[in-house]
């Protein structure tokens, strides 16, 4: 498994790590979580909600409650409809304020026949579910490491020149 270290500024582009999650399924964790996940050989499910979440809370989410592993897929080539939904639910966002970074670990293509489509949530979710339309898709109990084709680590380091690093500090001197 090849993994792939990023340092940038939080200004910065990511447009070429971007471009490589064109075409692919992936799951984003923080960076912290990593060691973990290779050392049990898997990516497990938190389906009782025990594990540490990346993106918030996710006591109400779709695939969560039905044993899987969400994952992003971005194999279609994105419609406008589908980029509203990836800019809500932008797989870098994580990034941001966390001192660790974070990991992607992009899937294999024999892993993909075992996806679950966001459409399901449709068919037999409750409206009431969080799902990410276009963009979610759901991988049924645990996704063993030997499925982990590529991981690509990416830490955002604050711009002290930026407005976003001016706020976080009016804030804090407000406090």
């Amino acid at each position: 498994m090849k993994i792939t270290t990023f340092a940038r500024r939080e200004t910065d582009s990511l447009d070429d790590i971007l471009s490589l999650l064109q075409g692919r399924i992936f799951h984003v964790t923080k960076h912290a979580y990593l060691s973990s996940i290779l050392a049990d050989g898997e990516i497990k499910t938190n389906t009782d909600g025990s594990l540490p979440t990346t993106f918030g809370s996710s006591s109400n989410a779709f695939f969560r409650k039905r044993g899987c592993v969400a994952l992003f897929d971005y194999r279609p080539e994105p419609t406008e409809e589908m980029m509203f939904y990836r800019r809500k639910c932008w797989p870098f966002m994580p990034a941001r304020g966390c001192d660790d970074g974070i990991a992607i670990l992009i899937l294999k293509a024999e892993a993909h026949a075992a996806v679950i489509p966001w459409t399901r949530w449709k068919e037999e979710g409750d409206a009431k579910e969080m799902v990410v339309p276009f963009v979610e898709v759901g991988y049924r109990g645990p996704i063993s490491v030997e499925l982990v084709d590529e991981v690509l680590c990416l830490k955002l380091e604050e711009d002290p020149t930026s407005l976003a690093a001016h706020l976080r500090k009016a804030r804090s001197v407000a406090r």
